[in-house]
């Protein structure tokens, strides 16, 4: 935070120098200039405010720690008084049952059967006095209380414990997003007052490029579309060997031709031939921007050509273009990271890059209108409402929608392959929220444990929900595995022999690395992975139905909308992408080699 504001300073100083110089004599400004001015003095205003709330956010962070140690201590008292608790109600029941040593045999701790003969018509007085009885019970049941009051207040605090926890990380997560922000804001400003101050050639061209970028993205579009439609390919690969690679590739069956960039769907800012974008841009807006905060993984909406790639550190837009089959074109703005390049062949739901678009970061300039993915639909050269040919049910809140999109909305919900208008969402606020509201109701065990979940896809980029639900679809997440403590390390390979693992950790562990290995790394969607989407390709999921219904039923429950059969499952490169592992282990499925 030091290290901004020491630039910040630099920075400032460096606007009054050029104010000075732009001024000169005749101490008037160009309204270019007012405008360049404006813009910088607002990002450095959001730093400002920014650094702000992230030392607000590290206060929380220690107050987090703070009774995070005190929860600790609580716990640490709770359990000692259940043990103290319980060794006196185990001392109690044998002093009961060994009263008077008159059945008992204190060496082996059992009845002796020669005692139990002597006294068979004798039974101790002592016991068959009914006040003593009474006064034992009542103690009995004191303690057995306390145990109980100890046993619910543990688990209180336990559930105070993990709610900080993920506070925590939730506020550490924002305090690293807020740093990298103002870093990539901070870089930006040096940039931009590096290249002002070069000469005049290069001044007019950085101004151009800073007022102008989304009128240059826009006709550079359309200028791209117009050719691709003349079969005029300005690229640097062979696009038409390229063309014949993807045409060679099989359209899975799908109920939409083309797929949501990302999830969720929760707000669009700005719609398809939006009056007033045209009005402040001169172009109109041919696409939709959807809200997505930093990070959030893109997708390719279909079997593709990488076409355009523009990712890069420089003032301006970085956005991709994407040819598929069917003469569809797909246009994705305001991508903060690609990684793709130009000539890649693309399957739906791959991964392409990672959101942004707030103002002053990387790929989305100063003039953006805040956090967003710009998408856009070509098909045979002409720009498409993206709502016409999306799955409109899939937004998250139907209210957020205008009303002319509403029918849509409701014919893609009953048209949907899989009935889930009556399923029972989960009612949390956050997905974590909602993540141990689900695995509270389902789960045994370990399963429930948020470490535990979050253990078992570490370093895999593959969706922790995901191999949530593929536990809960086989195993009901560990209730129906014949283990030790029902937890489950226990699956069938594609023969239906019983693998043994080690540990629970093991079997689920085996879910997220077989959907990397060398024989399924290269699918990228749910219904890729089972027979009812994939009809003749190596398959992780025998069930034609069953299986992919499960899947999509438990993901739509935890993540609060409805998941479609399309939905990607990797929130990252394939770490093996270069190497796939040859594991093969499956749990109830089939795979073959």
């Amino acid at each position: 935070m030091q290290d901004l504001k020491a630039n910040l300073d630099g920075v400032v100083k460096e606007l009054y120098a050029l104010d000075a110089k732009e001024r000169g004599t005749d101490n008037a400004i160009s309204d270019k200039y007012r405008a360049t001015r404006t813009e910088i003095v607002n990002v450095i205003q959001t730093i400002n405010q920014t650094t702000d709330t992230i030392s607000e956010q590290l206060q929380k962070i220690t107050t987090y720690k703070k009774l995070m140690l005190l929860t600790y201590k609580d716990i640490q008292a709770s359990r000692s008084g259940m043990v103290d608790t319980k060794q006196y109600i185990e001392d109690f029941s044998n002093f009961i049952y060994k009263l008077d040593n008159k059945l008992y045999n204190e060496d082996t701790n059992s009845i002796d059967e020669i005692k139990l003969l002597v006294n068979s018509d004798n039974v101790p007085v002592t016991l068959a006095n009914d006040h003593m009885i009474q006064s034992m019970m009542v103690q009995l049941n004191d303690l057995m209380s306390n145990f109980q009051d100890n046993e619910t207040a543990q688990l209180e605090t336990i559930k105070k414990l993990n709610d900080l926890k993920s506070r925590t990380k939730d506020t550490i997560e924002q305090y690293q997003i807020e740093i990298e922000k103002l870093q990539q804001k901070k870089n930006y400003l040096l940039q931009f007052m590096k290249l002002y101050q070069n000469d005049t050639t290069q001044k007019q061209l950085t101004m151009n490029n800073f007022f102008e970028s989304t009128k240059w993205v826009y006709d550079k579009t359309v200028e791209l579309v117009k050719d691709i439609k003349k079969w005029v390919y300005k690229v640097d690969f062979d696009m038409e060997k390229k063309l014949s690679l993807l045409n060679a590739i099989e359209e899975d069956n799908q109920a939409y031709p083309l797929a949501w960039p990302l999830y969720p769907i929760e707000k669009i800012q700005t719609y398809f031939g939006d009056v007033a974008f045209q009005k402040e841009y001169g172009v109109p807006h041919i696409g939709i921007q959807i809200q997505a905060t930093q990070w959030t993984p893109v997708y390719a909406s279909r079997n593709g050509i990488a076409y355009f790639v523009a990712d890069n550190d420089e003032i301006g837009i970085n956005w991709t273009m994407i040819v598929h089959t069917d003469w569809y074109i797909t246009v994705y703005q305001y991508l903060n990271k690609t990684v793709i390049k130009p000539g890649d062949i693309i399957r739906r739901g791959q991964l392409i890059g990672y959101s942004w678009g707030e103002p002053g970061t990387r790929g989305a300039g100063f003039i953006s209108k805040g956090a967003n993915l710009t998408f856009e639909i070509f098909k045979d050269g002409i720009a498409m409402d993206p709502f016409d040919i999306l799955d409109a049910s899939i937004v998250k809140d139907q209210n957020a929608l205008p009303d002319g999109y509403q029918i849509k909305y409701l014919r893609d919900k009953y048209a949907r392959p899989i009935d889930i208008t009556n399923l029972d969402l989960m009612t949390g606020d956050s997905l974590a929220k909602r993540e141990s509201q689900f695995l509270t109701r389902y789960g045994v065990g370990i399963y429930r444990q948020v470490a535990f979940r979050e253990d078992v896809v570490k370093d895999t980029n593959i969706d922790k929900d995901m191999v949530i639900c593929i536990a809960f679809a086989e195993s009901t997440l560990g209730k129906y595995l014949s283990t030790n403590a029902n937890i489950g390390n226990v699956g069938n390979n594609d023969r239906w022999d019983r693998v043994p693992f080690t540990s629970a950790y093991g079997w689920a562990r085996a879910i997220p690395v077989t959907l990397n290995n060398a024989f399924l790394w290269w699918y990228h969607t749910i219904n890729q992975l089972s027979r009812y989407g994939n009809k003749d390709g190596k398959i992780y999921a025998s069930s034609p139905i069953n299986w992919q219904t499960n899947v999509l039923k438990c993901l739509s429950q935890i993540k609060g909308y409805y998941i479609p059969e399309d939905f990607p499952f990797r929130t990252g490169l394939n770490p093996n992408i270069d190497n796939p592992t040859p594991e093969t282990i499956t749990f109830g499925e089939t795979l073959s080699k």
